[in-house]
């Protein structure tokens, strides 16, 4: 089996995530711009100035968390090669490849779909500082590491 480049998967984790960080800054500001706007009518109440403000709060949180695992995966070291299932690693199973990183959009490559996954995943708990050849179990399916790198 040929190994997926570390490197490309990467890459397009990190478009991916700066991809998602744009469209939430895009989010922020036309909310905000909505907000504040002075060419608010007579007719406009309180209650819905305070649920823009409530949205645009839940936005700017997403946009917080957004940049923060940007800014993780752009830090991911992948020069190495993992021995054991932690950040940075290629976990692949009999059924699905992981990527060890943040929670991404399935990444195809070469005809391998691969799923990104965070260190705080459930699945994740499972698997964690396992070797090649071990299994592990999660939502009662049993997956057998087939290759680590």
């Amino acid at each position: 089996m040929k190994k997926i480049n570390k490197k490309e998967v990467l890459q397009i984790a990190i478009k991916k995530q700066q991809e998602l960080t744009e469209n939430y800054t895009q989010r922020v500001s036309d909310m905000k711009a909505d907000t504040f706007s002075r060419n608010a009518s007579a007719s406009q109440t309180e209650d819905r100035h305070s649920n823009k403000l409530d949205v645009l709060q839940a936005l700017e949180k997403e946009l917080d968390f957004a940049q923060n695992e940007l800014n993780y995966l752009s830090q991911l070291d992948i020069t190495e090669e993992n021995a054991n299932v932690s950040p940075g690693a290629i976990v692949v199973t009999d059924t699905l490849t992981f990527f060890i990183g943040i929670s991404t959009d399935k990444i195809e490559m070469s005809g391998t779909t691969v799923v990104g996954i965070s260190t705080k995943a459930p699945i994740y708990a499972n698997m964690k500082d396992l070797q090649k050849n071990d299994s592990f179990t999660f939502n009662e399916k049993t997956y057998q590491i087939l290759d680590l790198y």
